[in-house]
């Protein structure tokens, strides 16, 4: 049986590409963010953030008004981008799949995403052709016209491309609209799935 072709393979960049950070900060901090009425405002103000309708510090301005978390903006902001480590096992594995282009598409909460990529040093080209941020965007996962900007942008078709992400949510977004998908738990689960596709 011949392996489908995969011309493009994406990254999320929170969860995949680097673990802990902002999860972990809601966690720890945000328990109330957790409830079922808790997650429905925290998606909600996550929303606005990725699309840069409201800023970083007006996020955690809320989240303090809306969660009492103590903390100052600035505070909550250290706190994630500190401790958001490199996936070292995944980002060794990723120069050698460059048969295809790798891109990065994140949802990003202001402009941090950035921040934490030049901070880790991955925003090299080494890692990824191209990187695609929510904030600059103005679209954010998982709508299907976030993930049509990205196909348009590498110009590569829906079948042609692997999106990589933690959240089940996105991935079934992207299959929904024929893109291939791995709901990502480490790098040698990825490894053992993406040796099922042929790059090219």
């Amino acid at each position: 049986m011949k392996k489908p072709k995969i011309e493009a393979i994406i990254f999320d960049l929170g969860g995949v590409i680097t673990h802990g950070g902002y999860l972990d900060f809601v966690k720890h901090y945000c328990t109330a963010c957790l409830t079922r009425e808790g997650q429905k405002k925290i998606l909600k103000l996550e929303y606005e953030v990725n699309l840069g309708k409201i800023t970083e510090s007006q996020f955690y301005k809320k989240i303090r008004e809306v969660f009492g978390v103590r903390l100052t903006p600035k505070q909550m902001h250290d706190l994630i981008v500190k401790n958001m480590r490199s996936d070292k096992g995944l980002t060794h594995l990723i120069p050698h799949l460059k048969k295809a282009k790798i891109a990065l598409f994140t949802n990003s909460i202001g402009y941090m995403a950035l921040e934490v990529l030049r901070k880790r040093h991955l925003s090299s080209r080494r890692l990824f052709d191209r990187v695609f941020i929510s904030t600059k965007m103005r679209l954010a996962k998982p709508t299907r016209r976030a993930y049509q900007y990205v196909l348009k942008g590498l110009r590569i078709k829906p079948h042609e491309a692997m999106m990589v992400d933690d959240r089940p949510e996105n991935i079934r977004a992207v299959k929904k609209i024929g893109m291939h998908g791995i709901v990502y738990k480490n790098s040698r689960q990825f490894k053992r799935v993406i040796e099922k596709y042929e790059l090219v």
